[in-house]
């Protein structure tokens, strides 16, 4: 008897790392907008303060919910209780993530781009662009790369 096996069958935790990876993501991102709502100041340019930038601050209170429900998303992609909701609004919502979050980085890959070719250095770019290009896009991206690859694994699998 030759039994075939899939990868659902032989490596579960390898076919949910993406989906665990994509929650770690929005845990980390919420983690990080918490600390700058309470006040730190590592990782913003020149060392700004949220509570300097109103727009910043709206940002900040915005992504801290946003992204935990983020990780709850990825999560309930691979967790017994997400078979509670519909197979097709996770899909939805995980490819509506995935599109939010490279659609944001998209902008950014032509400043890439630009440092990759040297047609730009990095002293070209004012302190913000400098943490949009080299922190919070890629950030932006990766979140849409795992978002996807935890999407297009949760679609091509045999749950519901």
């Amino acid at each position: 008897m030759n039994t075939t096996l899939t990868l659902d069958d032989r490596r579960p935790a390898l076919r949910n790392a993406g989906a665990y990876a994509a929650a770690a993501w929005g845990v980390l991102f919420s983690l990080v907008h918490v600390y700058w709502l309470a006040g730190g100041r590592a990782g913003l340019p020149n060392g700004q303060s949220i509570f300097d930038n109103a727009p910043l601050l709206v940002i900040d209170v915005i992504a801290i919910p946003v992204s935990a429900v983020a990780a709850a998303l990825a999560l309930a992609l691979v967790r017994p209780w997400g078979e509670r909701f519909a197979r097709r609004m996770l899909l939805t919502a995980a490819w509506g993530a995935t599109a939010v979050m490279i659609v944001h980085a998209l902008p950014s890959v032509v400043d890439w781009a630009a440092l990759a070719v040297g047609a730009k250095s990095s002293g070209d770019l004012t302190a913000e662009e400098r943490f949009a290009t080299f922190l919070y896009e890629p950030w932006f991206m990766a979140g849409g790369l795992l978002f996807a690859l935890a999407a297009l694994t949760f679609q091509r699998s045999r749950r519901r």
